[in-house]
């Protein structure tokens, strides 16, 4: 019976998985189980209950009246169990498999793996595959365990758990601040207004907040675009204007100089982590996730050097 017991609770997980992903291929890709299982795992609980729970058509998985009020009645004990036997598994002394994560193309080349480095000399037994890419993956479809993301997400069915600020500035090269600003760091809005700036590719408006906690939208000149904070620096510190970019990325050789505008400081971008659901998350997501979160990693300068 107890045998019994077990698997009629992991069909009620499984069941829980397909609607609330609205799919049997999405749930077996979170599951990471083939999607006869999840088929048939569905089937025997609807055979077990005498009721149809899920409406399958080609398109798309409706939950029925009855799926929906098993959903309601049994997710949230769900997550608590489980939060109960993740802790109790966390007793086991090693983590193993492969954590995939996808992240803007600078924080994941830099922060987010550097972090991650640090998480897998720790757990010898645990993978490591970073996508840094500009480009917005669908976690479920594409495979990824979770995503590091810029804030606040509107209209998100993802679990967002804020992560970092990321500290911006506004910078150009001496030979700028000679010809352009009179040799002074010093910037004022009407000198910002007529001054050539590099802006990534997103940035169509930056964004400024002054001293008492006011914002401030700002539309620079584009002379250079490019979408890589590392290049943009490279290109103002050939002195061919003003740059905004991540106080990280802004390395003493290249000889920039932080400007000191007069209308506030750049505001900071907030960086959140994202994933699909709470509820069957691997132990080594779950710890990779709690790797990330740890204070020492909210400075960008602990991390690089």
């Amino acid at each position: 019976m107890q045998g019994a017991r077990a698997g009629l609770f992991d069909d009620v997980a499984v069941f829980v998985c397909v609607a609330q992903h609205a799919g049997f291929s999405a749930a077996a890709r979170q599951l990471k189980r083939p999607l006869t299982n999840v088929s048939r795992s569905v089937a025997r609980l609807e055979d077990e209950l005498g009721v149809k729970l899920l409406q399958r058509t080609s398109r798309r998985v409706q939950v029925t009246d009855e799926g929906r009020q098993l959903l309601l009645g049994v997710a949230g004990h769900l997550d608590g169990l489980e939060e109960a036997l993740a802790a109790a598994a966390d007793r086991r002394p090693e983590l193993s498999g492969v954590v995939r994560v996808t992240a803007p193309a600078y924080t994941g080349s830099t922060r987010v793996s550097l972090a991650l480095t640090d998480f897998a000399l720790a757990h010898p037994g645990v993978a490591i595959e970073v996508d840094a890419t500009n480009t917005r993956h669908d976690l479920v479809r594409d495979g990824f365990d979770f995503a590091i993301r810029t804030g606040p997400l509107e209209n998100s069915d993802l679990v967002v758990r804020r992560l970092w600020e990321g500290d911006f500035g506004l910078f150009a090269a001496p030979s700028f601040i000679d010809s352009r600003l009179d040799g002074s760091p010093a910037l004022t809005r009407q000198a910002f207004a007529n001054a050539p700036c590099i802006v990534l590719r997103s940035a169509i408006v930056w964004h400024f907040r002054d001293t008492k906690g006011h914002e401030l939208e700002l539309t620079p000149r584009p002379r250079f675009a490019v979408n890589d904070p590392r290049a943009a620096v490279a290109v103002a510190a050939r002195g061919l204007g003003i740059v905004l970019a991540p106080v990280d990325a802004v390395i003493p050789e290249l000889g920039l100089r932080r400007l000191l505008p007069d209308f506030g400081e750049p505001a900071p971008i907030e960086l959140v982590i994202v994933y699909p659901s709470r509820r069957l998350l691997p132990r080594r997501v779950r710890a990779a996730i709690e790797w990330l979160a740890q204070p020492r990693y909210a400075v960008a300068t602990n991390l690089l050097g």
